[in-house]
């Protein structure tokens, strides 16, 4: 609750703090009245309490007809998401700010300084050449506003508009029998408000279309309510693959009821859960190993040691129970991504992930350059990542976080073919 509470928190001081420089920039035209500032002030208090109150008060639940979630939800969704990102581009401009702002300030404290200072801002040029920054920001803040408000909205309308990739991966001395294994990786679900059954149905048909010989599902069934998987289980119900389907816990199934999300898909699901087990598969008379490891409720931007515990514990299993183990090909399910520099040292040749959801919203990204809260936090965002002869991919998912809106960051199917 209190990670909650957090994000809350930054997001009205955001908003305070777009509310401020706006008013700001009223001040500086020759329209502005000082009735403006509470005239500005209506669309911030009525979408943030409608927010607070379909969020909170009705729950996270609420799960109203489509026609109610187009006219009454998306506009609130992309306030709240376009409202943010200006006030992120407002904040990151004036820490860059700053360190010029102080040393004007000090300056000013030296009386001499002070008064050539002011000659100088009279000079014609220097008029001038304010009157060109004033009007490149004015152009600035209204370019800015415009993709704030245009990339929520059509990051909302596109959230489920998934994309199929396709990557060959090379493992080690992969037995000539296993050459051409294909699995198929979908990850970050997040079965609730914004992924109802028919969304998932649809996710489901897409799996069996692909007919890959494994499936793989690691993490983060359910968003905010264990019930949720019940969506899950009968939207998925019809999932199959030759060689199975295989899945772990994530952060969020923790948040909620990991037992209850547990006992759900191995009830009512043809997904085989590995809470730190492994399972082995004999493919045309050569032995594959999957590994799965449990998250932990924590959301933070750090693997868990117990993580690492669960690793090496499911490894040891595996390796008591079979002979030549490291000749065996092993792939890794493990929620978060951020433990492949230590995975990379163990003898697991693919591991697959997901959790960053590639940003989720990436206001810039060009080629890797990926400008996003995920890549704040780890340098493993999205894709193949190589290091030696050990391989992590991590998944976007296809669910998402806080608001429903994906932005240069589609949902992603990933099928992957052993090489």
């Amino acid at each position: 609750m209190g990670f909650f509470l957090t994000v809350i928190l930054v997001v009205l001081l955001l908003q305070a703090f777009v509310y401020y420089r706006f008013i700001r920039f009223l001040k500086t035209t020759k329209y502005y009245k000082p009735s403006f500032k509470y005239i500005v002030l209506i669309p911030f208090v009525v979408f943030n309490v409608s927010f607070f109150i379909i969020s909170f008060v009705f729950g996270r639940d609420f799960n109203p007809p489509e026609w109610f979630r187009i006219v009454g939800l998306y506009p609130f969704y992309v306030w709240e998401a376009a409202t943010m990102f200006i006030g992120l581009i407002l904040v990151a401009g004036w820490i860059i700010k700053f360190p010029f702002i102080l040393v004007s300030w000090i300056l000013k404290l030296i009386r001499p300084v002070r008064a050539k200072m002011e000659v100088i801002k009279q000079k014609p040029v220097v008029q001038r050449i304010n009157t060109s920054r004033r009007k490149f920001l004015r152009t600035a803040t209204f370019a800015v506003s415009a993709y704030a408000f245009s990339g929520a909205t059509y990051g909302m309308i596109r959230h489920n508009s998934y994309s199929i990739e396709t990557q060959e991966i090379k493992i080690n001395n992969l037995p000539q029998e296993l050459k051409g294994l294909t699995i198929t990786l979908i990850s970050d679900i997040h079965a609730g408000q914004y992924m109802t059954e028919d969304d998932m149905r649809e996710y489901a048909d897409a799996l069996n279309e692909l007919n890959s010989d494994i499936i793989c599902i690691p993490g983060d069934f359910v968003n905010y309510q264990p019930q949720d998987i019940n969506n899950f289980t009968k939207a998925f119900r019809d999932v199959k693959a030759k060689h199975g389907v295989y899945g772990t816990l994530g952060n969020h199934d923790y948040f909620v009821d990991p037992e209850y999300v547990a006992k759900a898909i191995q009830n009512d699901s043809p997904v085989k859960l590995l809470r730190n087990e492994f399972n082995k598969i004999n493919i045309n008379g050569k032995e594959l190993i999957i590994l799965g490891v449990e998250d932990t409720r924590d959301a933070g931007v750090q693997m868990n040691k117990r993580v690492m515990g669960y690793i090496d514990n499911t490894l040891n299993s595996a390796k008591a129970g079979s002979q030549d183990f490291s000749s065996i090909p092993k792939i890794l399910l493990c929620h978060k991504p951020y433990a492949f520099d230590d995975i990379a040292q163990r003898e697991i040749d693919l591991t697959v992930a997901g959790h960053t959801h590639g940003g989720q919203v990436v206001p810039v990204k060009i080629g890797n350059f990926n400008m996003s809260f995920a890549a704040l936090v780890s340098k493993y965002i999205d894709g193949l990542y190589t290091t030696g002869n050990k391989h992590l991919y991590v998944s976007r998912g296809i669910g998402s976080v806080g608001l429903p809106i994906r932005l240069n960051c589609p949902p992603e199917i990933t099928k992957i073919t052993l090489v």
